[in-house]
């Protein structure tokens, strides 16, 4: 998939719309660890400020049914076109909220099955094996595993033409498509935040006096 994007002319049209989305995305998150799940030749963290950033296949190899990481531990992932190769992703999300950091950060980028590359991609070589994703199907798991979903992008309306010269002539699809008709986008970004885990707030049980009624008392007996 790293060679679609990077030498046909609808795969750099769509990476460069992703990569724009997620720089301006990423920038201003912080934390100690950050880590790229996919396509890890291409850079999608440049300008992310995290110092620990770590790769699949580049810095380690991750089984994605199991992150090796501890529970709480990362503060950003970025996962870029993984999820249409898997064939159940809900257990990629459900590790990625298991490592997740309080109040960290996922941004995921899906192929849209209601899409041109949706309907193609059986017929381009190197999308043969993926499953594009229906979104509201996505976002129903994703609630599901306990996410909040904080934002999201649509990318490229234009149909996977072989030509970039016949894409750029189309290219007034993507303001026509993100006014008119946004979820026929060839593929889609949505950030995830993993809700921060509040300690339930225990209060004491307090019995009150009835002051309103005058309390009668007994006088002392003597001996």
């Amino acid at each position: 998939m790293e060679y679609w994007f990077l030498h046909t002319p609808i795969g750099r049209e769509i990476l460069r719309l992703e990569r724009n989305f997620l720089h301006n995305c990423v920038k201003n998150i912080f934390g100690k660890y950050s880590i790229q799940l996919f396509l890890n030749n291409i850079n999608f963290l440049n300008g992310n400020k995290i110092v620990n950033h770590y790769s699949n296949h580049k810095d380690l190899f991750i089984n994605c049914d199991s992150l090796p990481f501890k529970d709480n531990s990362i503060d950003l992932i970025i996962c870029p076109h993984l999820l249409e190769y898997q064939d159940n992703y809900l257990y990629l999300i459900q590790e990625m909220y298991r490592v997740l950091a309080p109040n960290g950060k996922v941004v995921i980028t899906v192929f849209n099955q209601a899409s041109w590359i949706g309907i193609r991609a059986k017929r381009i070589p190197a999308l043969k094996s993926i499953h594009p994703l229906k979104l509201n199907t996505l976002k129903d798991d994703i609630a599901e595993v306990g996410f909040n979903i904080i934002g999201g992008k649509f990318f490229s309306y234009c149909p996977p033409f072989k030509n970039a010269a016949t894409i750029k002539k189309y290219n007034w699809l993507n303001k026509v498509g993100d006014r008119w008709f946004p979820t026929l986008a060839n593929s889609f970004a949505l950030i995830l935040q993993k809700k921060e885990i509040m300690p339930n707030n225990i209060q004491p049980k307090v019995t009150l006096l009835n002051l309103s009624t005058p309390q009668v008392v007994a006088p002392c007996r003597k001996n």
